[in-house]
């Protein structure tokens, strides 16, 4: 073989392997995206519930805020950062649970818009809050304020 031949078929090896390799890391990568749509950003800091499970949750506390969120939404990224931020400082871990609608057939429209705050008082909603609205944590602690979740 040719010295000419055998840097051709090195050449061809080499454009081979590397188109392999990013095929496998652009695969990679969009799995990691899925998996990160699947769950959402609050996992971790509320406790999660499924909407079949709402009712049993309002009878057994009747003065509860419901976070509607949809983790495949990259938009809620920049509301659930503030947040989180405002749920650490007031320790509001146990005040508020979340659902996740993501891949959710949900008919009842409460819950079908997110980013949402659902205030229950006495074991009906009282106030709805749509959090798109919402975009700093000082609109956010006022918001709570209002409706007396955190005070100072």
């Amino acid at each position: 073989m040719k010295e000419k031949t055998k840097k051709t078929i090195l050449l061809i090896a080499i454009c081979l392997v590397t188109l392999m390799v990013l095929f496998i890391a652009l695969k990679l990568n969009e799995n990691r995206k899925q998996d990160l749509l699947s769950t959402s950003g609050m996992k971790g800091y509320l406790t999660e519930i499924r909407y079949e499970e709402i009712a049993t949750h309002v009878v057994e506390q009747p003065n509860t805020i419901i976070y509607v969120s949809n983790s495949s939404d990259d938009s809620l990224y920049t509301f659930e950062k503030e947040f989180k931020t405002v749920i650490k400082k007031y320790n509001l871990e146990n005040e508020i649970i979340y659902i996740n609608i993501n891949d959710s057939v949900i008919v009842d429209p409460i819950y079908q818009n997110a980013p949402e705050l659902v205030f229950y008082k006495d074991g009906q909603i009282s106030d709805m809050i749509d959090c798109t609205t919402l975009k700093s944590s000082d609109e956010i602690i006022n918001v709570l304020k209002e409706r007396s979740v955190i005070s100072d």
